[in-house]
């Protein structure tokens, strides 16, 4: 299995989260111990990296949500279509936190997922606002 398969799965916990009445460690929780073709598919690693981000995203879960914010005008969290808040709590995450990942892999991965399961402006939404974060990183 790829990063890509990890990142698609962790994409869906992260965004079931949004809906559910658990908290994300409860999600993780559940996640590695549900009997799902998808997850028993995932090596130690790629779960090394579900565990990672999502309990890394609850950590700086407000840090994350400040950085997208920051990017919008006149906007609230409630506000943002809810795949695309997953997927930029996830792209995000990674730009930040994980020193091996290049910006521009998380930031193309994230558009990926915006195309695969957003609306048809998901993925400009989310190109445009992960563009700005990563000016911002690099400057």
């Amino acid at each position: 299995m790829s990063r890509r398969k990890a990142r698609d799965i962790t994409f869906k916990y992260i965004y079931s989260s949004l809906y559910g009445s658990c908290d994300m460690d409860d999600t993780v929780n559940s996640i590695l111990t549900i009997d799902d073709e998808e997850i028993n598919t995932l090596e130690k690693d790629e779960k090394d990296y579900l565990e990672k981000v999502v309990s890394g995203i609850k950590e700086n879960e407000d840090k994350i949500d400040k950085m997208i914010l920051s990017k919008l005008k006149n906007w609230t969290i409630d506000r943002i279509f809810k795949i695309d808040l997953a997927i930029l709590r996830l792209a995000i995450y990674e730009i930040m936190y994980f020193e091996d990942m290049p910006v521009k892999v998380a930031a193309n991965e994230a558009v990926e997922l915006a195309k695969k399961y957003g609306n048809d402006s998901s993925k400009n939404f989310v190109n445009g606002v992960l563009r700005e974060i990563i000016k911002e990183k690099e400057n």
